[in-house]
């Protein structure tokens, strides 16, 4: 490998990314990879997921087969939604991680998905 790739992740090793993937999230008429900001907290990537469900299941009738990997990608930032944001939020006016946990249960009930859960 090249040093100049490593000159990128500076002193901790770590990457330096600015934006987080979404791959094949984007409506059909759009073949772009669609991209979120990487500064966005847990809560923040839970929010743009449970958007880009109601989107594609809304807007674009993805079928529940089709949106697994954006329930695969809500499952992962769940147990972080629950670590960091389980107290009240003055501007959500409620607890972030019951509220987004309630949401996902329900998607994965509504959509029929097993395997993804969110106790695991």
């Amino acid at each position: 490998m090249r040093a100049s790739y490593w000159s990128n992740r500076g002193k901790l090793d770590v990457p330096k990314e600015r934006f987080i993937s979404y791959p094949e999230a984007g409506p059909d008429s759009d073949s772009t990879l669609m991209l979120g900001w990487a500064g966005w907290d847990h809560k923040d990537q839970a929010q743009a997921l449970f958007e880009l469900l109601a989107a594609r299941t809304t807007r674009d009738g993805w079928s529940s087969k089709r949106i697994v990997p954006l329930l695969a990608g809500l499952h992962e930032v769940m147990p972080w939604v629950k670590q960091w944001h389980d107290e009240y939020d003055d501007e959500w006016g409620a607890v972030p991680a019951d509220e987004l946990e309630a949401e996902y249960e329900n998607q994965l009930r509504k959509h029929q998905v097993g395997g993804l859960d969110p106790e695991s």
